[in-house]
Order: C-alpha cells, then structure tokens, then sequence
C-alpha cells in the first residue's frame, strides 16, 4: 500500500477487488487520508487521490446496491464512495440520531437496508436505519435497545434477524464496571428488540462474535480489566431456532456457484423448506464485521431436494465464500453448506 494502516476497514467490491480506507499511518503522522482498491487481477494497488478524507478508525463500509461503498457510521455525516477512477465521495445523508457513534455496530440486514446501534460516550441505547434502495434515502429511528451499549457486536443469523452481545453501558472508553451481560434480538420484520439469554463472562474492547456454521454465535475476547486482554474463554449462543424442531439436512450442495446459475440442494425435507438463505463469512473485529452481509434466495421444490437460484448481481452479493442455510417452516436453520460464488 503507500503507507501502513493501522485500523482500517477492508471492503471486498462487486469486482471482487477490495477497497481499502482509513488507519493510521504511524503515531507521527496520523490517519491515512488515502483511499485504496486492491485490484485482483494484476496483484497492484489504485490510488482513489480524488478521495481523500479524513475519516475515523475502523469506519463502518457496505457495498451498496448502486456499486458504491457506503460509510455508515460514527460521524453524524454518511456518504457514498464512488471507487471507479480516482474515486469520489458525495453525502447522502445525516443520520437521524445527532450521537458520534464511536464503537457502535453497524449491519446490512437485507439488500441496501443498514441498522446503526450503540456506541458513543457516555454509551447510547439509539438504533436507526437507512434503505439504499430508496430515491432519496434517509435515517430513521427505531426503537432503542433495552441497554445502552459500547463495544457491542451484532451478528446476522440465518433467519435475518440480528444478535447484539456484550459491550459497556458506562462513560469512557472501555469502562470495565458496567459490562453488559445480557443479548439482544433484533427483527428487521418489526423493528423491535428482545432480550435474550446472558453471558457468563465480560465482552468489551477487543471481543467479537461470529456466526458458526450450525447457526450458533461464538463470542471471545474482550478487555475486562484496564490495560490488559485477559478473557481466555470462548462461549458459545444457541439462539432460539434451535430449540423449536429438528433441523432440516442439507445431504448435497455445490461448493462453487456462478452469478444468475439454479443449483440443486439435496435435501429429504424439501417439502417443508421456507426459506433459503446465506450470510458471507465474517471479518470481525473492534465492534465490527466488515464481511457479514445476507441474501435471500430463490427456490423451487425438486426431485429430492431444492433447485436454488444464486444471486445475479454482483453489487448485493459481492464474489467471496457464504455459508447457504435453508430453514423449515417452524425457523429451524440447517447446518450451513459453504458456497464459492464468483
């Protein structure tokens, strides 16, 4: 790259070449104000020199449905990031909630539609959402978490909704004495939260959560005293679609898929299949998975299974690995096939 960076955001594009923004060069001279796209097919770096900001470490970025890159979050200010060339930003609007997010969480929950939650200092409890889709998007509110939270992770799970754990209710950075045990359940469909089962142990500054395969959530880490790393235990979320019936198999899938291509998906339990869905791999860290992101594909019944239709645009489902879950009618996820698509 041209200079080190040190907290940035990595943003894979339609192309399949990844952007790259923010992080600081060094402790002398700062943030790196250059926007670059990593281009796969000749291995050499594009300077966007058109598109230099300033912007906050680990800024929050989506590939949005137009082919640009969105910054979602902490600034107040959200923009799109044309990549093509030497780059452009243009604003497309101020969040509804006049709060610097700092360490909040940031998710594309469906197709162009972004939900901001938590961060700032002292925490906030706000969440609020945008839809890329619209002619003229804007913020809105939703409503609030039952607790303020910073640090918090909010991971997508098979049946679109949202899982947000740990993080700190108090003022300051990392304050090690209001750590925030109990998990919360966001539906897109109502845009309400639930609270969910609580975590044994302190998920602050440095935790993550990822989705696993069979449609738990694996959460690490976390700085629950001053200065030092020191959570060593791995717990893991069993959220409720695993308690309602038995999962559906998945006996056969293809590893590797084409744009627009109808694949077949073995399965005994093919009657009672509702939904098929799959969530890219993730990338988490700091409060943020730059990876994460959902489709819901289409399908039909078949001769012992599904036939399943891969997405056609590279914009809402960008090339990369995703983990194809079809879910029976009571909510129950399969364990995950890892998909290709390119």
């Amino acid at each position: 790259m041209n200079a080190g960076r040190w907290y940035p955001t990595v943003t894979t594009l339609a192309n399949g070449d990844v952007l790259v923004v923010s992080g600081n060069i060094d402790n002398s001279v700062g943030e790196n104000v250059l926007p670059e796209v990593f281009q796969t097919q000749s291995g050499t770096w594009r300077d966007l020199t058109n598109a230099q900001i300033s912007l906050d470490l680990y800024p929050r970025m989506f590939l949005a449905p137009n082919g640009r890159v969105f910054y979602a979050s902490p600034s107040t200010v959200t923009r799109y990031l044309d990549t093509s060339g030497t780059g452009a930003w243009t604003v497309v609007a101020n969040r509804s909630v006049d709060v610097y997010r700092d360490y909040d969480s940031a998710v594309m929950y469906a197709a162009g539609k972004v939900l901001v939650v938590g961060g700032g200092d002292p925490p906030t409890s706000t969440a609020e959402v945008i839809d890329l889709n619209a002619a003229s998007p804007a913020w809105r509110s939703v409503a609030p978490m039952a607790v303020a939270r910073r640090h918090l992770n909010a991971t997508l799970l098979p049946d679109g909704q949202i899982l947000v754990t740990g993080g700190t209710s108090g003022p300051g950075f990392n304050n090690t004495d209001t750590p925030v045990f109990a998990a919360e359940m966001w539906d897109p469909a109502t845009e309400t939260w639930s609270t969910m089962a609580s975590q044994q142990f302190p998920r602050l500054y440095h935790s993550g959560a990822v989705l696993l395969p069979d449609g738990r959530v694996l959460t690490t880490g976390g700085d629950a005293t001053a200065g030092g790393i020191d959570v060593p235990q791995a717990e893991v979320y069993e959220p409720p679609y695993l308690f309602t019936g038995v999962r559906p198999p998945i006996n056969a899938a293809p590893t590797a898929v084409v744009y627009g291509q109808t694949f077949v998906v073995a399965t005994p339990n093919a009657a009672s299949i509702t939904q098929v869905t799959w969530i890219r791999l993730s990338s988490v860290t700091h409060a943020f998975n730059m990876n994460q992101r959902i489709n819901r594909l289409s399908f039909s019944q078949a001769a012992g299974g599904l036939n399943v239709v891969a997405p056609a645009n590279t914009d809402l489902t960008p090339p990369g690995h995703y983990m194809l879950y079809i879910l029976n009618s009571q909510g129950v996820p399969s364990v995950a096939s890892i998909v290709h698509i390119q």
